[in-house]
């Protein structure tokens, strides 16, 4: 468990530990994670984070993973952070780099909808929500790891 970690050690550790499996994850974000059978696909299988978790600083954890024998490709976990921990747009650009796709939301997004730095990896992408506001703080990630051979 690596609660006292920054989100950024966080995000390393996890995409050291790849691929994507319910446990692992849990045991990584220090949270519990419940099969979430409305939020399962013919080809992925979905875990939450349980709602009323106090002692988690995350306030959703969701991890998608491919069905065993329909699904593909690595995965999906996406993560809202409870407060941004003092990380704002130009911390990620300076320890992520400055090679990303932004994407802003247009003005038809509800106030609040986040602008996301997109990140390729060499273990896949990397998605990183960030405050679309004057302190531009960041509020969630997301990893889609590719699928292992």
């Amino acid at each position: 468990m690596v609660t006292n970690a920054s989100v950024f050690d966080v995000i390393k550790h996890l995409s050291e530990n790849l691929p994507l499996e319910p446990a692992k994850v849990s045991e990584i974000l220090g949270v519990p994670l419940e099969h979430d059978p409305a939020g399962d696909t013919p080809v992925m299988t979905s875990y939450t984070q349980p709602a009323g978790v106090s002692a988690s600083r995350f306030a959703e954890v969701e991890l998608r993973v491919p069905h065993p024998v329909f699904g593909s490709g690595g995965g999906l976990l996406a993560v809202t952070l409870k407060g941004d921990e003092g990380i704002d747009a130009e911390a990620v650009r300076k320890h992520y780099g400055l090679d990303f796709q932004q994407d802003v939301p247009s003005p038809r997004y509800p106030p609040g909808t986040p602008a996301y730095y997109n990140y390729k990896l060499p273990w896949g992408e990397l998605s990183l929500g960030v405050s679309n506001d004057r302190a531009a703080r960041l509020v969630s990630f997301a990893m889609k790891p590719k699928e292992l051979p």
